[in-house]
């Protein structure tokens, strides 16, 4: 990995439900990224600088969180085009795209796409050097990572993983659904959760199941705070029995994706597998681990752009993307 400084790394992980953009540079240049954000703070968290494994000072820009309501091109645009029009001309770009939509940026720019697993071990390994295991909860899927480091590079190399099936049950967008059917927003639920004494007992690997729990639940008395605790119990169980399966947990464990920010679920995951403060980890970046890591990727790769040549890249395909015909909305 060689972070030039007159260059700047992005990486692009499109989920089945958000984007998440990363971008690092050089510390030097950390000024840039912070023009980049305060210039769209609507987009952009404030930046995070650090020191690497390798002692190189670098400078992290992370997107907020950001919907692609089933436009994943568009969401992609919508994030890369104040980024690209903000970045002196002097700079160069290399950009990775990863994530079950991720292709469509790969494609679309003609840019490398980095394997899932590959760029969160690559993160990981980088900004946590002293995790062993990766537990994710994403919007639409679930993974789990055993890594196992490298003594010579510091780069972790990847020793055992699963993730779940195409069924959805136990993942954001379970949750999201469940909380709905209560008239919850899925980020209201963790700190409703937090509150709640007991937790009803609800079944997590089926939606439909979990209705009907749901419902019963409510028929017994119990209030939508106990009821939504169930829930994340019920997330973090069938996560237990569908995903580790008696697996190794060498801690200190992180645990990403976009769950991690559910406290609820935070808390089900330290009852149900019997993890403490010292042992579990929620990284400052739980959401965006993907896309720090192919950003990282790409650094090992010689291929840049330079910023002019990827306006025009980037002019092109938004002309060409607002050209696509659509049909109206059935509803507004």
């Amino acid at each position: 990995m060689s972070i030039i400084r007159d260059t700047i790394y992005i990486g692009t992980d499109i989920g089945s439900v958000s984007i998440k953009v990363g971008l690092i540079t050089h510390q030097d240049h950390s000024s840039v990224l912070k023009q980049i954000q305060l210039a769209h703070t609507d987009l952009f968290e404030p930046i995070y600088t650090m020191k690497i494994y390798d002692g190189t000072p670098i400078a992290i820009l992370v997107s907020k969180y950001y919907r692609i309501k089933g436009e994943p091109l568009r969401a992609a645009l919508h994030l890369l085009q104040p980024i690209i029009q903000q970045l002196p001309e002097i700079f160069k770009i290399a950009l990775a795209a990863t994530g079950n939509g991720g292709k469509i940026i790969s494609q679309t720019f003609e840019v490398p796409y980095e394997n899932e697993f590959q760029a969160i071990a690559r993160g990981v390994s980088i900004l946590y050097p002293k995790v062993h295991t990766v537990l994710e909860i994403g919007g639409d899927s679930s993974k789990y990572i055993l890594l196992d480091k490298n003594p010579n590079s510091g780069v972790s190399g990847i020793l055992d993983y699963e993730v779940n099936g195409d069924c959805a049950a136990g993942t954001g967008s379970f949750i999201d659904q469940q909380a709905s059917r209560l008239l919850y927003n899925i980020e209201e639920v963790g700190d409703i959760v937090i509150q709640a004494g007991k937790a009803a007992n609800i079944a997590g690997r089926c939606s439909v199941f979990a209705k009907s729990d749901m419902i019963h639940a409510q028929q017994k008395g119990y209030q939508p705070p106990e009821i939504l605790k169930g829930l994340c119990q019920a997330v973090v169980r069938n996560f237990k029995g569908t995903i580790i399966k008696g697996k190794d947990i060498i801690p200190p464990v992180a645990f990403i994706g976009g769950l991690a920010a559910n406290k609820g679920i935070v808390a089900a995951l330290k009852d149900v597998l019997k993890f403490n403060d010292d042992s579990l980890l929620v990284p400052d970046f739980y959401a965006w681990m993907e896309a720090i890591g192919a950003a990282f990727i790409v650094s090992d790769l010689a291929t840049t752009t330079p910023v002019l040549v990827f306006r025009q890249k980037l002019s092109k395909v938004t002309h060409t993307h607002q050209k696509f015909e659509t049909l109206p909305p059935l509803q507004k």
